[in-house]
């Protein structure tokens, strides 16, 4: 069989709902870039969002919302009947599951999977018959899913393909010896390490090192009164929600970028804001900041949970700010042209040949038939921890997800 890249070929991305947090972007961000790369038809389907059905001019890329809210495996199964596709990709669509052992025979599935979590991964296991390729978003998630799809027989291909991000031209920084300006960008949640921002703030203060922080993504009422308690509310700006072109300006105008996650499968917003020059430092742990960061090069990595590490690292840029402008032009580099959209794109096109190319010989298996339609209200029951209150699992989150070693290892077991 010969490459596919010269054929039209039928490729149809398929995503909850282009706003389900970082995976709809970013999964846009492949597909217009496969659209714009290959003569293929390409489709970006969203499950859940508005009915809608037409081409972006700009890229080619056919954009469809199906406005399921039941029966969806059913009802994406006779979609996918009347727009027939030789490959689909799926991204974290758990309401069609039940339908992936009922895809055509002539239609190859490509799983990606964008998370470290068991769960997550565990889809690719269970369903792991049926699938024809999976993909990783990171090199630790393959290798430890590579493990588990060896167990059960997996006979197609893995493979991590690192996202990408369509950035905005580059803006020319301006030289600053002011105090450092700090940025957060992300969830305002103890997960992503947020908290870590007290302490660290108070080891700057103890070493003489004047610095900003300014937080973007949200607010969050705990954190606002630890940062009052410690006396450090005059040093934190609360910018709140932005739009995507905003963070990259706000990017632009900070100088180092806190990534304090606990668990980061990629880290889009570490290549954003590194494309601006904004320097990152982030925790030394199997995630996708050791994947795109090259430790004393394009960022800086430290130990998890060494706040003292850290605040030494920031107090060293703040005292030579040739060598922190190094860093920002390295960061600049890096992302511009490894996590680009371009080479997310074109690896993905690199898989998505190498997959049919494999299923030619080693077809996944298939069922006739349809999968049984889900009630007429869909409400997955709660089940233990999600039956307690609201109020008191956020406390809950806090408080475990606010130290550093027991978070990572909740998170990523």
């Amino acid at each position: 069989m010969s490459d596919h890249t010269s054929k039209k070929i039928r490729v149809a991305s398929i995503i909850a709902s282009q706003t389900a947090g970082g995976i709809g972007p970013v999964c846009r961000y492949a597909a217009e870039g496969i659209a714009k790369r290959t003569g293929w038809d390409v489709t970006l389907l969203s499950l859940h969002d508005p009915v809608a059905d037409f081409i972006d001019e700009a890229s080619g890329l056919r954009i469809v919302g199906l406005g399921l809210e039941g029966n969806c495996a059913c009802l994406f199964l006779r979609w996918l009947a009347e727009n027939p596709q030789d490959v689909i990709i799926t991204s974290d669509v758990s309401r069609i599951e039940p339908a992936f052992c009922f895809l055509p025979p002539i239609t190859r599935h490509l799983m990606q999977i964008h998370d470290s979590g068991r769960r997550y991964r565990d889809v690719a296991v269970r369903h792991a018959a049926w699938v024809d390729g999976v993909t990783c978003v990171g090199q630790h998630i393959e290798s430890s899913l590579r493990k588990s799809l060896d167990q059960v027989g997996f006979n197609g291909i893995l493979r991590a393909v690192h996202n990408g991000a369509n950035f905005p031209p580059p803006i020319q920084r301006q030289p600053h010896d002011g105090p450092l300006r700090l940025l957060f960008m992300g969830r305002v949640e103890a997960f992503k390490g947020v908290f870590d921002c007290v302490p660290l703030l108070q080891k700057l203060e103890q070493l003489g090192v004047p610095a900003t922080l300014n937080i973007v993504g949200g607010k969050n009422e705990a954190l606002r009164r630890q940062f009052q308690r410690k006396g450090l509310e005059k040093k934190v700006i609360w910018t709140g929600r932005v739009s995507h072109a905003e963070c990259y300006e706000i990017a632009a105008a900070s100088d180092i970028f806190l990534m304090a996650s606990r668990k980061e499968p990629f880290g889009m917003v570490t290549i954003e804001a590194m494309s601006m020059g904004c320097v990152p430092i982030a925790y030394d742990i199997p995630s996708g900041s050791t994947e795109i960061i090259e430790h004393g090069k394009s960022g800086l990595l430290v130990p998890l949970g060494d706040i003292r590490a850290w605040a030494e690292h920031i107090r060293d840029l703040h005292r030579d700010r040739k060598r922190l402008a190094e860093l920002s032009s390295q960061a600049i580099q890096r992302a511009r042209t490894t996590f680009n959209e371009e080479n997310m794109s074109s690896n993905l096109v690199g898989l998505i040949n190498d997959v049919m190319l494999h299923a030619h010989d080693h077809p996944a298996q298939r069922q006739e038939g349809m999968p049984e339609e889900e009630p007429a209200t869909y409400r997955p029951s709660p089940r233990g921890y999600q039956r307690l209150p609201e109020g008191l699992r956020l406390w809950i989150r806090t408080q475990m997800h606010s130290n550093p070693r027991l978070a990572h290892w909740l998170l990523n077991r």
